[in-house]
């Protein structure tokens, strides 16, 4: 057996050889792309200024590109689809129609730091994942960390997995992951969307809500907390920012020497993380015991073996990040 047939054989856990790094095909004509780029603040947001960063780099890739900002993701993923731009930069659970494999890194319960978090990200950056990366005519060139994702509760006294049954929870929508956790634990999901769930929590129409701690402050979730809620120090998901390419428009090679720059940015990324999760005072942190800790574990793990089972989730993708992570 050669070489080349042991590499396909070893298939299955490819990605495991993250160490390894692999020389990228040279990108030499110049070319002019247009980029959708989700952020709620538009210009003046760190996922658009990300952007801009990026802009720079795709040009020593040899691809100039445009960046159009929009505030309104569905709009952005929508133009996306209708190819009214050749890329778009949007949040992994929105990604999803485009990209099985890379929205399973935020598959419910599945990585639980941000150590792993990074460990994932720079494991798809290399060359032996490609494939993954490449899904009909899109191909995701990168992958940023956006905030593990908490829930809100109005009460401490529902922390526990085992109070949420019966309460409501603000659900997006096209979120068929949360939706499915929402009705494991006996709760009632209150249809909502980026621009509404945070007044439904804030105005009491529910009980919880989940986020990244990076909306604490702009979304004043203060106001839904109160004096008697918190934020469960559990992440729930990883939320991804992914930028998603229509592989065809793009010079070959492009997208594995994207995903690999975006990897290299993952430290200065989490620090926006990091501070976001600083600016929560200690007052709203709610740390569970052991206890807890595992039931959520074992609710979150059951929630996603099923949405793997019916092909929400990629489960070659799953199945790498589960023995990446060691779940």
């Amino acid at each position: 057996m050669n070489r080349r047939t042991l590499l396909r054989a070893a298939a299955g856990v490819l990605v495991l050889a993250a160490g390894l790094t692999a020389a990228a095909p040279a990108v030499q004509a110049q070319d002019t792309k247009t980029v959708c780029v989700y952020d709620p603040s538009g210009k003046n947001g760190d996922a658009f200024k990300q952007a801009v960063k990026y802009q720079t780099a795709a040009a020593g890739m040899g691809v100039t590109l445009t960046l159009k900002p929009y505030t309104d993701e569905a709009i952005a993923a929508q133009d996306f689809a209708n190819k009214q731009c050749d890329a778009a930069l949007l949040t992994g659970v929105r990604a999803q129609k485009f990209s099985k494999a890379s929205y399973s890194v935020e598959a419910l319960g599945l990585i639980q730091s941000y150590d792993d978090l990074g460990s994932a990200i720079k494991v798809l950056s290399k060359e032996r994942a490609s494939k993954l990366m490449v899904s009909g005519d899109y191909e995701v060139a990168g992958i940023y960390p956006a905030g593990a994702v908490y829930l809100y509760v109005g009460d401490k006294e529902i922390a526990d997995v085992r109070a949420l049954a019966g309460k409501k929870i603000a659900t997006l929508t096209f979120d068929d992951a949360a939706m499915t956790m929402v009705r494991q634990v006996g709760a009632t999901p209150v249809p909502a969307d980026i621009g509404t769930f945070a007044s439904l929590f804030n105005e009491g129409g529910v009980d919880v809500c989940y986020a990244p701690a990076t909306a604490y402050n702009p979304l004043e979730l203060h106001r839904g907390l109160g004096d008697t809620g918190g934020v469960i120090r559990f992440p729930v998901s990883q939320l991804t920012l992914q930028l998603l390419i229509r592989s065809e428009e793009f010079p070959a090679g492009f997208g594995l020497q994207s995903r690999g720059w975006a990897a290299s940015q993952y430290d200065t990324l989490l620090g926006v993380v990091k501070k976001g999760e600083a600016s929560v005072p200690a007052k709203h942190w709610i740390d569970l015991p052991p206890e807890d800790h595992q039931r959520y574990r074992d609710m979150l793990t059951k929630v996603r073996g099923e949405l793997t089972a019916k092909g929400q989730y990629d489960p070659t993708t799953v199945a790498l990040l589960e023995q990446l992570t060691g779940q």
